[in-house]
């Protein structure tokens, strides 16, 4: 419960801000930009104070405590009175969300309860797309919570301080430590996150598309996006592959080279730095295309500070923000010349998300990028790598927006040109640059220009229906085109929802696993080591938050960092008994953790185990052994 207030709490002081600060801003427009504040608010209150008294109940009280102060500071300030842009015209533009947002948070709601740590006959089960993320981010907030250790360190690489953006995962942290059950900590932001996304595209396309019916069509582009994935599995699979094979999706079918995979079951729902994070950027873009282009002067600080606080919260949104702005910046210089009062515009937006943005750099990514040659590297035609024509590879990826955004921005005028040239930017440097040490996730960037050639698209078909003189061609047009833009979506989507069923769920933690974890996390200390397997899901780093010799490599390589040594040590002292013996002295080993992974890996060593040291816990396979 109190968990659940933290997260009501800043919502409310969000809202409150923007109610004073936004005040002319339309009532959902303030309620969703309130939200969006309030969830950052939830992320960074504590951080300040946890360089003082750590990730802890005393740092979370000071955060609050300083949150309750600025929102009475706001209540009892003089407040304007609201403008014309709270006016019904503007309301009843936003009518049609009240149609599209339900079905789409509901079937996201459906998708988390269901994907996380699902209960199964005690154990716990996830969906597809889950099963492998998961239980990197679901360490993160437990070791967070239990250790408290800040900055905080890998729990899977103890000698490395975390350079992933984790305050996606903080935020579900201090839940956690305030006593919310690990799944409903992991899920409650989430709903909110979900509710913000989709609302910021919303309000953001109904800013920059022309038409007014534009943003409908934009918000389906987007988030049903697929490409032609389906004529696979006309020809070469079939529909029992889609529903019950793993990553067998035609969004996600990499033999085939399909890789542009929908946003909703790939790319929001696993991964929750760029959930977070596109909450944040939506909002920001909002606001900084209402300051650039609606002459807003509301609006430049709160995109800068929204701006500032998005490094941590996902690093790939704030530089998709940091190009889009910079590109907006040169336009509006050409278009309105460099004076006193657009330098002190840019300035309020640019300044402010620097010095906020900086500190951040510094102390943590900084440190895994800077001289590591896995990060910015030269890298061309993005995952195809010249293996299939460029444009047959995008067009069965992307779809029809593949082709009607690009005729339609040569159509456009000098200012929607302006509009979309940060999308251009994006889509040019991923095709040339990798800034990562995985190739794939620069689409964490790509899917921002794609959402600009959404609501340029949108807008184009809109243009071209409304010249046809027949309303049964237009409304068969419109059908035929949202079908072949959709239809991949659609069975990837309802795919996803299968897999986190019962009878088609992938099992995380076994019943007997989840028993192993609450006695560590009742009878250990909270950053004692323990010597397990390198499995990805593994219940001593997941789910007590304890850590281990050394986690997945499929974690810490896409990191950046360097743990082969740690390994190496972690399978030798499963195999070898003087290996063990050496490696407990020297690197502190106090438990071991004996399990599914162990067993296959370790040989004879077990009987040594149980001949030299104290089994502490025993359940089915798991066993416990004290070797301090």
């Amino acid at each position: 419960m109190l968990g659940f207030l933290w997260l009501l709490y800043w919502q409310s002081v969000g809202i409150v801000l923007c109610r004073r600060f936004l005040n002319r801003y339309r009532s959902i427009v303030r309620l969703w930009l309130g939200s969006v504040f309030g969830s950052a608010l939830s992320q960074w209150a504590p951080i300040p104070f946890a360089f003082l008294w750590g990730f802890s109940f005393t740092a979370h009280a000071a955060g609050a405590l300083l949150g309750t102060a600025i929102a009475a500071a706001c209540l009892l300030s003089r407040r304007n009175a609201p403008c014309k842009n709270d006016s019904p015209e503007g309301a009843s533009s936003d009518r049609p969300l009240l149609y599209l947002l339900p079905p789409f948070w509901l079937l996201s709601v459906v998708l988390v309860l269901n994907h996380t740590l699902l209960p199964v006959d005690g154990g716990m089960y996830t969906g597809q797309c889950t099963y492998g993320d998961m239980a990197m981010h679901l360490g993160f907030i437990t070791s967070l919570a239990e250790q408290k250790t800040f900055p905080p360190y890998y729990n899977i690489l103890p000698t490395a301080r975390i350079c992933y953006p984790f305050l996606c995962d903080s935020v579900s942290a201090s839940l956690y430590l305030l006593g919310t059950p690990l799944r409903w900590a992991y899920m409650l932001p989430m709903f909110l996150a979900f509710a913000q996304v989709y609302a910021g595209v919303w309000f953001l396309a109904g800013e920059i598309c022309r038409k007014k019916s534009a943003p409908i069509l934009a918000f389906l582009f987007f988030f049903l996006n697929g490409g032609l994935g389906m004529i696979y599995f006309i020809r070469d699979y079939s529909l029992h592959d889609l529903f019950t094979g793993f990553y067998k999706t035609p969004t996600n079918l990499t033999e085939k080279g399909m890789r542009w995979v929908n946003v909703i079951a790939d790319m929001l729902l696993p991964q929750r730095a760029t959930l977070f994070g596109w909450a944040v950027l939506m909002a920001a873009l909002y606001l900084l295309f209402r300051a650039v282009y609606r002459t807003d002067a509301a609006a430049w600080l709160p995109a800068g500070l929204l701006g500032g606080a998005l490094p941590m919260i996902h690093t790939h949104s704030f530089l998709a923000l940091g190009l889009t702005a910079a590109c907006w910046m040169v336009g509006s210089a050409c278009r309105e010349g460099i004076n006193g009062k657009w330098l002190a515009n840019w300035c309020r937006f640019g300044l402010t998300a620097v010095a906020l943005a900086v500190p951040q750099l510094l102390l943590w990514t900084f440190r895994s990028v800077g001289g590591n040659e896995s990060f910015l590297r030269l890298g061309f035609d993005w995952v195809n790598g010249g293996k299939e024509n460029f444009f047959w590879f995008w067009l069965k990826n992307v779809g029809p927006v593949f082709i009607i955004a690009p005729i339609a921005y040569l159509f456009a005028d000098n200012r929607q040109r302006e509009i979309y040239s940060g999308a251009i930017l994006l889509f040019v440097l991923c095709e040339l640059v990798i800034f990562q040490p995985n190739t794939y996730d620069n689409n964490k960037l790509l899917y921002i220009a794609y959402l600009f050639a959404c609501f340029l698209s949108a807008d184009a078909v809109l243009d071209w229906l409304e010249a046809r003189k027949s309303p049964l061609l237009r409304s068969a047009a419109l059908v035929l085109l949202l079908l072949v833009c959709g239809n991949a979506a659609v069975f990837t989507l309802a795919r996803e929802v299968l897999s986190g069923s019962k009878a088609y769920g992938y099992e995380l933690f076994s019943a007997d696993e989840v028993k192993a974890s609450e006695f560590i996390r009742e009878n250990t200390e909270a950053d004692a080591l323990f010597l397990t397997d390198d499995n990805h899901d593994n219940p001593v780093a997941v789910l007590t938050g304890r850590n281990i010799l050394c986690g997945s490599p499929s974690y810490l390589y896409f990191h950046g960092l360097d743990y082969a040594d740690a390994q190496r040590a972690a399978q030798e002292m499963l195999t070898s008994i003087p290996a063990f013996e050496e490696g407990r002295e020297s690197r502190g080993v106090e438990y071991v953790f004996f399990g599914y992974s162990e067993r296959a890996i370790a040989g004879n060593i077990l009987s040594y185990y149980k001949e030299t040291y104290p089994m502490i816990f025993s359940s089915g396979s798991i066993l416990i052994f004290d070797v301090r």
